[in-house]
Order: C-alpha cells, then sequence, then structure tokens
C-alpha cells in the first residue's frame, strides 16, 4: 500500500484536491439540502400553525355571530309576548267593562287571546316574567268571574238606581232598590225576618213591567253576595298592581333603564 502511494504520489496529488472539494461540495448540498427541507417543514408547520389559528378565530367570530343573533332574536320573541299580553288584557278589560253595562256582552274569544299571549310567555321568558304573567291572568279571571256572575244583576240595579225622578215608574223603581238592599242586609245578618223580607223584595220587582222573570231573580239572588262595589274595586286594585309588577318584570328582563 505504501508502495502504491509512492509510487502514484503525483498523480494522487493531482486528484486529491479534486476529490476533496468534490467531497464538500457534495457534503455542503447535502447540509444546504437538509436546511432546505428543515426550513420547509418549519414554513409548513407554521402555515399549519396560521391556518389553524385562522379557522379557530373564523369559528369563535360564527359563534359570537350566531350567539348574538339568536339573543336578539330571543329579545324580539319577549317583547312581542309581553306587549301581546298587555294588549289582550286591555281588550278583555274592556269587554269585561261593557258587561257591567251591556247585556249579551260575551267575554270569550277576548279571554282566549289573554290566554295565548299567557302561553307565549310562558314559552320564550324567563320564570320571573312568566311568574308576573300568571299573577296578570289571574287577576283578569277574578274581574272576568264578577263580570259573569253578576255583571247582569249590577247592570239591572244601576238602571233602577238610575231612573229619574220625573219617569212614570221611578217611585217603583225606588221601592224595589230599597227592598233589594234590605234583602242584602237581612240575608248578611242572618235575620229572623229574611224571608219576609225576601218576598217583599220579589214582590217590589214584580212591581216593574219592564223586567222579566230571569231578570228579577238575578237581581234578588246576587243580593246573597256582598256588594259588588268594594269587590270591584279590590278586584281592579289587584289587576292593576299585577299589571304594573309585569311590566317592571319586562323591562328588566328586557334591560330597559330610564
Amino acid at each position: 500500500m505504501i508502495d502504491f502511494l509512492k509510487e502514484h504520489q503525483t498523480l494522487i496529488l493531482v486528484f486529491l484536491p479534486i476529490a476533496v472539494g468534490f467531497a464538500g461540495a457534495c457534503l455542503g448540498a447535502w447540509l444546504q439540502a437538509r436546511g432546505g427541507v428543515a426550513q420547509a417543514k418549519a414554513a409548513e408547520a407554521a402555515a399549519k400553525t396560521a391556518a389553524t389559528a385562522t379557522l379557530q378565530a373564523v369559528r369563535e367570530q360564527a359563534d359570537h355571530a350566531a350567539t348574538a343573533a339568536h339573543a336578539a332574536a330571543l329579545r324580539e320573541q319577549r317583547i312581542s309576548a309581553a306587549t301581546n299580553v298587555i294588549r289582550a288584557d286591555r281588550a278583555l278589560g274592556r269587554v269585561l267593562h261593557t258587561m257591567f253595562r251591556e247585556p249579551d256582552t260575551d267575554s270569550t274569544p277576548a279571554y282566549d287571546e289573554l290566554l295565548h299571549a299567557w302561553g307565549a310567555v310562558q314559552l320564550v321568558a324567563p320564570t320571573s316574567l312568566t311568574t308576573a304573567s300568571t299573577r296578570v291572568l289571574n287577576a283578569s279571571q277574578d274581574v272576568q268571574r264578577l263580570a259573569r256572575q253578576r255583571g247582569e244583576a249590577y247592570r239591572l240595579y244601576r238602571q233602577l238606581k238610575g231612573v229619574r225622578v220625573w219617569a212614570p215608574e221611578y217611585e217603583d223603581a225606588r221601592r224595589a232598590v230599597e227592598a233589594l238592599d234590605a234583602f242584602r242586609t237581612a240575608y248578611a245578618g242572618e235575620a229572623a225576618n229574611m224571608m219576609e223580607v225576601h218576598d217583599a223584595a220579589s214582590a217590589a220587582l214584580d212591581r216593574l213591567p219592564a223586567l222579566n222573570s230571569e231578570q228579577a231573580s238575578a237581581l234578588l239572588n246576587d243580593c246573597l253576595e256582598p256588594e259588588i262595589g268594594p269587590l270591584l274595586a279590590q278586584s281592579g286594585r289587584e289587576h292593576n298592581e299585577a299589571m304594573d309588577a309585569f311590566v317592571s318584570c319586562a323591562r328588566a328582563v328586557l334591560g330597559i333603564d330610564d
């Protein structure tokens, strides 16, 4: 081996730098290639990270937009539901007011509208507002019950009291009112002569040709109940308080400040 190197020393010296240069070039190319691959992988990883972050941002933005849209839609539904309760309650109130003054007034359609509006609140509103709406419904039901059970008698009684002095039927109407008041007082006090007072009131009503037997019975049966005036006033106060509480609660739920 040594002899071979000595014999070819000159040739080796010529080609050795070339070989070393070639090897160095190859090594440099290999290292550069390795660096390029690493750089490419780093770029790819950065791109994936950026894409993931962008996708996450897009998803979060979409989720935020969806949440905001849902909140806005729910708010509009709650506004509509609360508004319909107020509207339907006022409409029923007008009908009930009429029932105490005009015959043959039906409150069923107006009550059904309020019931429908109340049901909508139960679906879209929080517990606080559903509770407040139920209080409004119950208060309206109390007034409706008075109107249905005693509205006719109240209307007839007011007509009797409203007869003018110059009217031919004034004296008979006045005596009928006095007899009805006496019967109500006797019944409330469980007087011993209650039936005599009843018969006197019935006879006084018979002297009014404008009244039929059903109307006379309605007036007499109403005397078995407490005077309606204070009951109406109490029911009205309770209804107004319930509606005020409902409106205040609705404003709080909707975030409406003065």
